[in-house]
């Protein structure tokens, strides 16, 4: 199945590729535009006006240069991309942006439980993928 749009959060630290991989899954099932969503956790309302929003600036810019190797990947192969990077609670945030940005597909990544945080809540996959109501493809390792 070809989808017209699809939606890739990437996030956390990268270290052995996993969105360039997540990516070289999703690149066959692209028709159409391909949006890579960084999700920045909340920043403390502790800080406002101008201070949060130059955390925030700070934030966009540090996952612009993370995410530069997708978009990089994305550009060669001649796709039509667009990056979000977006404040908020990543399974609540993801769900709420394939939702705006009409998604036909999420596609993400997941290598399992493995810090206690996951086994008590759920991997952030495994959140998304009970909540949506939109399809995902979760690409194992």
């Amino acid at each position: 199945m070809i989808y017209t749009k699809i939606l890739l959060p990437v996030g956390g630290a990268d270290k052995h590729g996993r969105a360039e991989k997540a990516l070289a899954h999703t690149l066959p099932l692209a028709q159409g535009e391909i949006i890579i969503l960084h999700v920045i956790a909340p920043l403390s309302k502790v800080v406002g006006g101008e201070a949060h929003a130059e955390l925030l600036r700070s934030a966009t810019a540090d996952a612009l240069t993370y995410l530069a190797p997708v978009t990089a990947m994305l550009e060669k192969e001649g796709r039509q991309s667009r990056v979000r990077v977006v404040e908020g609670t990543p399974a609540d945030t993801i769900i709420k942006v394939a939702h705006e940005e009409e998604c036909d597909l999420i596609v993400m990544f997941t290598d399992g439980r493995d810090e206690l945080q996951d086994m008590i809540l759920g991997s952030i996959t495994e959140r998304v993928l009970r909540e949506t109501d939109i399809p995902l493809l979760a690409v194992r390792r």
